[in-house]
């Protein structure tokens, strides 16, 4: 009961949340600078904890020990309980365990020939209509039969983030992002070749290239250090070694994917609240009324209207706000260098122009150092200062748009990719 109830605590508090992000997208989890890896180790370590001391009192109470209590038998009687009482809940596998042992005892005494095949039906049977267990069909039941004036989401308020968090920082002479000789191998196949760039503060750098020139993967190089083969990355003057994303997430990189990225079953504001985990911390046993977060994320949100949905479900969401979520997770952290990988993909033009005019805010009053990929050329133009222009895997030219355009040698590259994919 106590363990039951402790664990009730925590799944319903911050720290609840950081779990169920986890469980649902460790890449994302550690892309926030959410500690994945240490959280699961301390997480294993607990449950020993709570084995050890359920085993001594099993045994203090039996008066026998013995290898076979804790044989195969019983772990496929926690897969059971899990299964029938519900993945991802805390009180279904607990009444599942109560239910099936009190039900297994009656019917071995009922029906001592048939009881295992009988449970075994059962158990069948629901994994194949209720694949996610009892658990959330009575929750589905209990939600329409509640009264309606129960609140049913937790309210969460948003906050400008304290003067000293804001994205300002001096990046003395270093460029914030330094890039030397980096290169990507997959076997015999060489993704990247010797890239050497600097990317300065105040200054939106385009990348640009045809499909598999390496543009994806030069952006995991620098937010991953077990990305690169070879070559040297440097964040604000400091090298990121083969740290791990979490850790470079420390150093000041945000990083934005091509793909919507995000937590399916959390609602708005609790994503929030994940991104600024690294700043604000999570509690452990309590929950956070207000999240506050620097004013570049703020504006993000009042521009696709997600203000106003902080307890909507990420699943319910449009792509153009699931992109504007992503954008505002990620300026959450408060980085100083910001990996853009296709932002206004899928996006309106409206909703495009909006995004770049808070793109182009950054670099000018935040002094960040923005890194985009893009393939809408004309947005390029709009917001970037330089662009840089990847071709199987090297740098081919770097530039102003209108440089990069007229380039009779991008021109041919483009048009070389072309006619291979024809042919």
């Amino acid at each position: 009961m106590l363990t039951t109830t402790a664990g009730w605590l925590l799944v319903r508090s911050d720290f609840g949340r950081v779990l169920i992000a986890i469980r649902e997208n460790e890449e994302r989890s550690a892309y926030l600078g959410i500690p994945v890896s240490r959280i699961k180790t301390m997480l294993m370590v607990f449950a020993g904890m709570v084995a050890s001391v359920a085993g001594f009192g099993y045994a203090a109470f039996s008066n026998v020990v013995a290898p076979e209590m804790a044989g195969f038998q019983l772990g496929t009687e926690l897969l059971i309980w899990t299964a029938l009482g519900g993945r991802a809940t805390l009180l279904g596998p607990v009444f599942a365990a109560i239910g099936i042992d009190t039900i297994s005892s009656w019917l071995s005494g009922a029906m001592p020939f048939v009881w295992k095949l009988l449970t075994g039906v059962a158990f069948v049977l629901v994994i194949v209509l209720l694949p996610r267990g009892l658990a959330p069909l009575i929750g589905a039941l209990w939600r329409k039969l509640r009264p309606k004036h129960v609140p049913e989401v937790h309210a969460i308020r948003l906050n400008p983030a304290p003067a000293g968090r804001m994205l300002q920082a001096s990046f003395g002479d270093a460029p914030p992002l330094c890039l030397s000789q980096v290169s990507r191998r997959y076997g015999s196949l060489q993704v990247l070749r010797d890239v050497n760039l600097d990317a300065h503060g105040t200054e939106l750098l385009g990348i640009i290239g045809p499909n598999g020139a390496g543009k994806t993967t030069l952006m995991r190089c620098i937010s991953d250090g077990n990305e690169r083969t070879g070559g040297a990355v440097r964040v604000n003057n400091a090298e990121i070694a083969r740290g791990s994303p979490q850790d470079i997430v420390g150093l000041g990189v945000g990083r934005s994917f091509q793909n919507t990225n995000l937590f399916d079953t959390l609602t708005v504001g609790e994503c929030l609240q994940l991104a600024r985990y690294r700043i604000d911390g999570a509690k452990l046993f309590d929950r956070r009324e207000t999240v506050s977060l620097p004013q570049p994320a703020l504006d993000i949100l009042k521009t696709t209207g997600l203000d106003k949905m902080l307890a909507e479900e990420t699943r319910n969401l449009s792509h153009g706000m699931k992109r504007g979520l992503e954008l505002a997770m990620v300026l959450a952290t408060e980085p100083s260098v910001l990996l853009l990988d296709e932002p206004t993909a899928g996006l309106t033009r409206p909703e495009r122009m909006a995004i770049g005019a808070v793109l182009t805010r950054l670099t000018k009053e935040f002094g960040l150092c923005i890194m985009l990929i893009e393939h809408d050329l004309d947005f390029v133009r709009a917001i970037c200062n330089r662009v840089v222009v990847l071709h199987q895997g090297a740098i081919l030219m770097e530039g102003t748009v209108e440089e990069v355009v007229a380039s009779d040698l991008v021109k041919a590259a483009y048009t070389g990719l072309q006619k291979e994919a024809v042919a």
